[in-house]
């Protein structure tokens, strides 16, 4: 959540509101801004249409928050925290999720609604609408079933979106794309030159991600190699085993090894900033970089690369981006990135049945067809949904090797 003015008005941290900071609100008499509105029931809130391009200002603004549950005192002051009767709390929060969901567009990334019980009010809680500034702006509400218009925050007013200025916001989610592109360019370029050893022996599977929301960094703990991180267990909990998982089988420890803004692990010991056989980044903002050597072991021949391994390396490099973003709080669209890289030629293999079992939907590659291989393959997919549904993370997995195998299926990859 951003810095509002109700975090900066009694001087905490980025984070979830809480009953005590409502209660020192109202002790302060802190008046409405821009980005936080007062309401005392849903009685304030109007037709779900209203309620929408309330949504839609704030996210195409500084973002801010909408608490129910707060009388005013005529002037815009918070009064009184008299919160509403749980079950219509939670009847609240279904309804505003189901209006953001519903009538705005495209989905507002970290957008959030939740109760906040009332310890001096027992029975009785706030609701909490949290709007981000979004990436995603401009976003616009479904007036009726043929009109669509852009709402904007100016003061407490929410007029429309003018042509100029609706030029100017899809410029700015353009650009910020953009960002996005280059951002993955720059860590892939981070682990090509400083961390991933390479020979005419080794062939790296690279995947860089990030969100378009990050993550608050200064939530972050700091990194000790003597602890173990939360997150990279999650990862390797949700990993299959070691026989079908390339991830697994270089890393199994969720100790670091270093970290500056990130968690870094790596199977080489001692440490020198160079990996022989796999690195993974935690970056603290929610973004990613891993780097996996998926060769095969066979030294006579030209270097092998096996589908299998191309298949877990992938998979597994996903799994782990997706839920250092979730876990560390980004959210928006997540920005995925897979390079095969190698500086000699490489023969892609099919399948060497060592293994006693296959991956899933697994690919036939045919080494008879001349293609270009591109420099690198893309995809996007909301973080949120990736993060609780599996099945997502899979198929955003699966597009990817798609990709590749119709850039990468003949005999010989270069990468430049």
């Amino acid at each position: 959540m951003s810095y509002t003015s109700l975090h900066r008005a009694i001087g905490v941290p980025p984070g979830p509101v809480t009953a005590e900071m409502l209660e020192q609100a109202v002790a302060l008499g802190l008046s409405e801004a821009e980005d936080l509105d007062w309401k005392q029931d849903a009685d304030d809130v109007k037709d779900n249409r209203e309620t929408a391009k309330d949504f839609a200002a704030l996210a195409n603004a500084r973002g801010g928050l909408i608490i129910t549950g707060v009388r005013e005192d005529g002037a815009d002051h918070a009064a009184e925290l008299l919160g509403v009767p749980d079950e219509r709390a939670g009847s609240l929060v279904d309804k505003f999720r189901q209006v953001a969901t519903s009538l705005v567009r495209p989905f507002i990334p970290a957008f959030k609604v939740y109760a906040v019980p009332l310890s001096a009010s027992p029975g009785r809680s706030a609701v909490v609408v949290e709007v981000p500034r979004s990436p995603e702006a401009p976003h616009l509400v479904v007036v009726d079933k043929e009109v669509m218009r852009y709402p904007k925050l100016v003061g407490t007013g929410t007029p429309w979106l003018g042509e100029s200025e609706l030029e100017a916001a899809y410029g700015r989610r353009f650009a910020l794309r953009q960002d996005a592109q280059v951002h993955l360019q720059r860590l892939y370029d981070e682990l090509r030159h400083r961390s991933l050893q390479q020979d005419p022996r080794r062939v790296w599977v690279v995947l860089t991600a990030v969100p378009t929301v990050p993550a608050p960094v200064e939530l972050a703990p700091t990194v000790n190699p003597s602890v173990a991180d939360p997150v990279m267990a999650e990862i390797l909990d949700a990993l299959p085993g070691r026989s079908q998982s390339l991830l697994r089988r270089h890393v199994s420890s969720p100790y670091p090894v270093v970290g500056l803004r990130r968690s870094i692990f790596t199977p080489s010991r001692p440490y020198t900033a160079f990996s022989d056989r796999a690195q993974v980044e935690l970056h603290h903002d929610g973004c990613f970089g891993g780097g996996l050597n998926a060769s095969s072991d066979v030294q006579i021949g030209p270097t092998l690369l096996p589908q299998l391994h191309l298949e877990s390396a992938v998979r597994d490099l996903v799994t782990a981006a997706v839920l250092n973003a979730g876990l560390r709080g980004a959210d928006g669209v997540l920005q995925l990135r897979v390079d095969i890289l190698a500086n000699s030629p490489v023969a892609l293999a099919e399948r060497d049945g060592r293994y006693d079992e296959q991956i899933d939907g697994s690919i036939t590659l045919d080494g008879s067809l001349p293609a270009q291989a591109a420099r690198f393959v893309t995809t996007e997919a909301p973080v949120a949904d990736l993060v609780a549904i599996p099945d997502l993370r899979t198929e955003a997995a699966k597009r990817l090797l798609l990709d590749l195998t119709h850039q990468f299926a003949v005999p010989d990859l270069l990468q430049s």
